[in-house]
């Protein structure tokens, strides 16, 4: 699963970076297969990739996974497995970087943030694994919804007032695979969303958290995922 570059303190592999090639990918552009050997992993410098799995029905649409945002990378089948576990399609006109899978191991071992970020990432896929086969007790729709926006606002969201804006633009379709959820029924919610003033959409169409708080409550924590929120949601 994809996990954040910290430039200013992750040295060794921002160098990597600026010595890599840049691949300029058009809206839709498959960068590889699932099956395909892996022989690098990728960074993300603007746009998004997704990552996806065949759909379950012969013939079915792709269903994405896992999204990689500006600075994360991605594709660390690469490490050890040495295929790709998911295809990696182009989300958005996008610009990324192929990195050497050695150079890339032996930079975190110098890298204490990204190490961190890779090893939480791998504890949070961990996690929705679980909670997503929660069966008939598991979270509702409107609560993986929840969650998947928190995430998204935690990984790209730019502050704005109390709440924060995405970055990238994610169509309904994407947030519904994520959520595990038919894309009539998030479009359901995020318009009650919307309405309710939990969230908002910019004139491009990108979404905005307005109520973080709003949104911990629905995905059922107690506590806000942005530090300092629960000071001010207490105050309004």
């Amino acid at each position: 699963m994809p996990f954040r570059l910290h430039p200013p303190r992750d040295r060794k592999l921002f160098r990597l970076v600026k010595e890599a090639e840049a691949l300029r990918l058009a809206k839709g552009r498959r960068l590889y297969m699932p099956g395909d050997e892996a022989q690098a992993v990728f960074l993300v410098r603007s746009g998004f990739v997704r990552l996806v799995l065949p759909g379950l029905d012969f013939g079915g649409q792709e269903r994405t996974v896992a999204v990689a945002l500006p600075w994360e990378i991605f594709g660390d089948e690469a490490f050890t497995e040495g295929h790709r576990r998911y295809g990696a399609i182009a989300g958005a006109r996008c610009v990324v970087h192929p990195l050497p899978k050695a150079a890339v191991l032996t930079g975190l071992k110098t890298a204490k943030s990204s190490l961190d970020a890779y090893l939480e990432g791998q504890e949070q896929e961990l996690h929705r694994l679980r909670h997503a086969q929660g069966g008939s007790h598991g979270p509702s729709t409107a609560q993986r919804l929840a969650e998947v926006m928190i995430d998204l606002g935690a990984r790209c969201g730019e502050p704005t007032g109390r709440g924060m804006q995405l970055s990238e633009r994610l169509t309904h379709q994407v947030l519904a695979d994520l959520a595990g959820a038919h894309r009539a029924t998030i479009t359901t919610l995020l318009n009650d969303w919307l309405y309710d003033g939990v969230i908002g959409s910019s004139p491009d169409h990108r979404l905005s958290i307005r109520r973080p708080g709003d949104l911990w409550a629905l995905a059922g924590y107690q506590s806000p995922m942005i530090r300092g929120q629960t000071g001010a949601d207490q105050g309004s």
